[in-house]
């Protein structure tokens, strides 16, 4: 019957922030029945991580601020993974500063946030990911006003993605 075999033997799964204390941790484990693709720009984070992960064929590290467009099909070495056919099947979004040192301009704080929820609807509708997961610290609002704002435009954008 249809959807009994997989066509593809494991699943691609994306992780920003995999090389974070709890990415790499989720990477490791998601790594024993996925093709892992780790995306972080160490700036909160640290290779060494996920140093062990970098032996395995199915784990493939990119530095890269999600911050900025990202197109897969740009880097080499995800063609062992056949992103271009097989696309992605899930989402894990961890990337995110977890200091509140980061945040010493509140206007850029709200922008940084609205950036990474485009980023993460737009590889959403880009590969028509199945599952998704999108984690942010609480030490990224420093006030209630900005918490509430935020999660209104959290809100609208998902609210207007859902009805399309």
């Amino acid at each position: 019957m249809l959807g009994e075999t997989p066509i593809f033997e494991k699943k691609n799964v994306i992780v920003t922030g995999g090389a974070g204390f709890l990415g790499s941790y989720l990477c490791e484990r998601l790594l024993q029945e996925a093709k892992v693709i780790c995306i972080d720009d160490l700036s909160n984070s640290n290779i060494q991580n996920i140093d062990h992960l970098l032996q395995y064929p199915d784990f493939e590290f990119i530095k890269y601020d999600v911050n900025q467009p990202i197109n897969l099909d740009d880097f080499d070495e995800l063609d062992k993974f056949k992103v271009k056919f097989q696309g992605v099947q899930e989402i894990y979004h961890l990337a995110c500063p977890t200091s509140p040192r980061n945040f010493e301009n509140p206007v850029m704080q709200i922008f940084s946030f609205l950036a990474i929820i485009v980023f993460f609807v737009l590889l959403v509708i880009i590969f028509l990911v199945d599952d998704c997961l999108f984690v942010f610290s609480s030490s990224f609002f420093s006030s209630i006003c900005i918490l509430s704002y935020v999660l209104s435009c959290f809100i609208l954008c998902f609210g207007c993605f859902l009805s399309v």
